[in-house]
């Protein structure tokens, strides 16, 4: 009978410290990824997510967590591993979707709208019109795609790239998030490529108009004309612009499946 009791003591301490090991990772990153961690979803909700996602995955992941430690601090120390490791499989995502504000506010300041500003909730801060216009279309676009689905699985997936108890590469990670800043910025550019080129010679036909035509105040008279023609080519383009940043996420998520 006692030693009944010492093995069911010890399986309830391996399933306790588990589900506290994997929650810490995906936890923290369900609060960074887009559409799950934005500011307009309830913490409550994201909570609620979190532990369920944890619960369903616990039984596959068990048997890749180290041991038990000895002590509070050796736990301790796991905890924070895993948090530090899914902040950063949430910040990768959320570059990705911050590259939709990246190519709105380019947009913006070509077709003259640079100075449009409204609430972006995904950035939980003030963007321009065109950038959270997108960033919401973007989040919209994840979730009708299933995408989503693919957010999750890179979390899951992150066990077998990143074991848990091993040493963090913290080299790999910084050389990762660089890589991802230089390729949001990438990202958003093309995207706002075509507004980039028709910019250009827009401004280089009012030069030319306003050399030859001094009197005229070409700049203040063609404005109404430029956001016309930046709104036409926008909805033109927005739908190839969206699938080129659904491929982009899809392949940079792909990476963590292993």
């Amino acid at each position: 009978m006692p030693m009944e009791i010492l093995s069911l003591d010890q399986a309830l301490t391996g399933q306790i410290y588990s589900f506290m090991l994997i929650f810490s990772r995906i936890g923290t990153a369900f609060m960074q990824l887009p559409g799950f961690g934005d500011t307009y979803v309830q913490p409550r909700i994201r909570l609620l997510l979190a532990l369920a996602i944890t619960l369903v995955v616990q039984p596959a992941i068990t048997p890749m967590l180290p041991p038990v430690p000895a002590g509070a601090l050796g736990l301790t120390v796991l905890i924070v591993m895993e948090g530090f490791v899914g902040l950063f499989l949430g910040t990768i995502s959320r570059m990705l979707s911050a590259a939709l504000d990246i190519a709105g506010t380019i947009i913006s300041m070509q077709i003259g709208l640079s100075n449009a500003f409204m609430f972006n909730p995904a950035l939980a801060a003030q963007g321009t019109l065109i950038g959270a216009y997108m960033g919401n279309i973007g989040v919209v676009l994840l979730f009708v795609t299933d995408l989503h689905h693919l957010l999750i699985l890179s979390v899951i997936g992150s066990y077998e790239v990143f074991v848990p108890g091993a040493p963090l590469p913290m080299g790999d990670f910084a050389e990762m998030m660089t890589k991802m800043v230089a390729q949001c910025f990438s990202i958003g550019a093309q995207m706002a490529a075509p507004f980039i080129a028709v910019g250009i010679m827009f401004n280089l036909a009012l030069g030319l108009l306003q050399k030859m035509m001094p009197q005229l105040q070409a700049f203040s008279v063609i404005m109404g004309g430029q956001v016309a023609l930046g709104l036409a080519l926008l909805t033109l383009v927005m739908s190839a612009t969206m699938m080129f940043w659904l491929r982009t996420v899809e392949s940079s998520l792909a990476g963590f499946l292993g």
